[in-house]
């Protein structure tokens, strides 16, 4: 890497610390996620601390003859990257290993090249030893930078086009009454573990796994006539949850499964299914006809046909998002379904 300057010190200075805050941004938006066992607050102090510390030592070790482009870029992204492989071990290990493993060959090949090259000059041995550690570790940071981005860059695709980081190990189903696989009876011995002290046991993948049964019980009990995708993300602040009835898909925000107790987690699994049955109470409303559309079931249907053609998502106002009939009446669903499995759990376990 040559030690050229194309940039004077004041702008280099300033284009690190414009960059520091738009890669900020960007990355909170996009990739951001807690670390594992840490609070989201403690969480974004350490992605802060990470950014500016290890961007500061990288502007003091280019500042003086390596204040270009290439640099720039390198002290930029570094920090983020380093955070992503912490953040995002225990979701995507075979990605975070590869890039970590290719990085460390990268490094150790190039740290061979440069210092088995034969040294001539051997009264400035050691000047041109340290020259070439001062080297190695400059280009090493480059290399690495690069390698890291086999992490970043299939990440940030997966989040930006609504891929999960976790998707469950259970297969959805369809809806069958006379499917009796698909019961809390049959299933007791995964519907236990949403007690509070088998929940704290679980991994983010083994609590996507229970919820999945729950969602197929869900479906069963509800009568919904297509599969329902479960899988966990990270969604926008204060979303718990959210349904996607185009794609028939639940999303569980990644640290709402990390961190939340498993009876809320569960009422925000039942809540959005309810959200899926409600979109099937407008389709059997529309295909009933004048005849049954004043039946008492379609009591709900009008003001849902109206708010989901103009929903509410509170980001103006939260009361409006809290009022709408399509939210007091999930809520009350599945306010009355986890009341409900916890009954049938110690009704189960008591008998057992």
């Amino acid at each position: 890497m040559k030690n050229n300057n194309t940039m004077s010190p004041r702008e280099y200075l300033g284009n690190h610390i414009f960059w520091l805050l738009i890669v900020m941004l960007w990355y909170r938006n996009i990739f951001f996620i807690s670390l594992p066992q840490i609070s989201v607050a403690l969480s974004k102090m350490i992605l802060w601390i990470f950014a500016i510390v290890l961007s500061t030592i990288g502007w003091l070790t280019t500042a003086k003859r390596r204040r270009n482009n290439l640099s720039l870029a390198v002290n930029t992204i570094l920090p983020y990257e380093v955070y992503t492989v912490f953040a995002y071990h225990s979701y995507l290990p075979w990605l975070v290993w590869i890039s970590i493993v290719i990085s460390g060959i990268a490094v150790i090949v190039f740290f061979c090249l440069v210092m088995s090259s034969p040294i001539k000059n051997h009264s400035r041995k050691n000047v041109i030893i340290r020259r070439r550690l001062k080297h190695v570790f400059a280009l090493s940071r480059v290399l690495v930078a690069v390698c890291l981005l086999l992490l970043i860059v299939p990440t940030g695709l997966r989040l930006v086009f609504g891929h999960g980081l976790l998707e469950t190990n259970v297969a959805p189903i369809l809806t069958s009454r006379e499917n009796e696989e698909w019961t809390v009876k049959n299933n007791i011995d995964v519907v236990c573990l949403l007690t509070e002290e088998e929940w704290a046991q679980l991994n983010e993948q083994e609590k996507l796994d229970v919820l999945g049964v729950i969602a197929n019980i869900e479906i069963r009990y509800l009568g919904i006539n297509h599969e329902l995708y479960l899988k966990s993300a990270v969604l926008d602040e204060d979303t718990a949850a959210h349904y996607n009835h185009r794609n028939h898909e639940i999303v569980i925000d990644l640290d709402h499964l990390r961190t939340s107790e498993a009876a809320d987690v569960l009422d925000s699994l039942c809540h959005e299914c309810y959200h899926s049955y409600q979109h099937q109470m407008i389709e059997l409303y529309d295909s009933a006809g004048s005849k049954y559309q004043n039946m008492l079931v379609f009591q709900h249907v009008d003001d849902y046909i109206e708010e989901f053609n103009n929903y509410s998502d509170g980001s103006e106002n939260i009361l409006d998002y809290y009022y709408q009939t399509t939210e007091i009446t999930a809520r009350r669903y599945a306010s009355e379904a986890v009341a409900d499995y916890y009954e049938l759990i110690d009704e189960y376990s008591s008998s057992g």
